[in-house]
């Protein structure tokens, strides 16, 4: 394997282990150390979010980037939250704002889609893709 290549999966692999991290991430700040393909090091700390404990009078925002039944899932998982605890607010992002139904290929249309789901003040964000 050339060195540019395992550079490259060295780097997607050091997001995904970053992403899985801050879902089951622990209550006390991480630092994460990021290497880029060009070998540039970047180093972020990254504090966890508060983890919520109940879904009672909570807001859950559900988003959806367009994929084939991912909405399915969502509406699916939305019937579900409200049976099980009645006073779950669902806000369906893909609804309130078609625009966001997207994939988003570059920064400035994710951080405009994150703005969107930012503005619904959710507690919990879902969010699907599926295919």
């Amino acid at each position: 394997m050339s060195t540019v290549i395992m550079k490259r999966f060295l780097a997607c692999l050091g997001v995904s282990l970053m992403s899985a991290g801050i879902a089951g991430a622990a209550e006390t700040p991480q630092k994460w150390e990021i290497i880029v393909p060009t070998g540039v090091v970047q180093q972020a700390s990254i504090d966890p979010a508060p983890r919520v404990t109940s879904l009672e009078g909570k807001t859950v925002a559900l988003r959806w980037n367009g994929k084939h039944n991912g909405d399915i899932v969502l509406n699916r998982v939305a019937d579900l939250l409200v049976k099980r605890v009645p006073s779950v607010k669902i806000i369906k992002i893909y609804k309130e704002d078609p625009s966001t139904i997207s994939i988003t290929g570059n920064a400035g249309e994710s951080r405009r889609v994150a703005d969107v789901v930012k503005r619904a003040k959710p507690d919990i964000i879902i969010a699907a893709q599926a295919d």
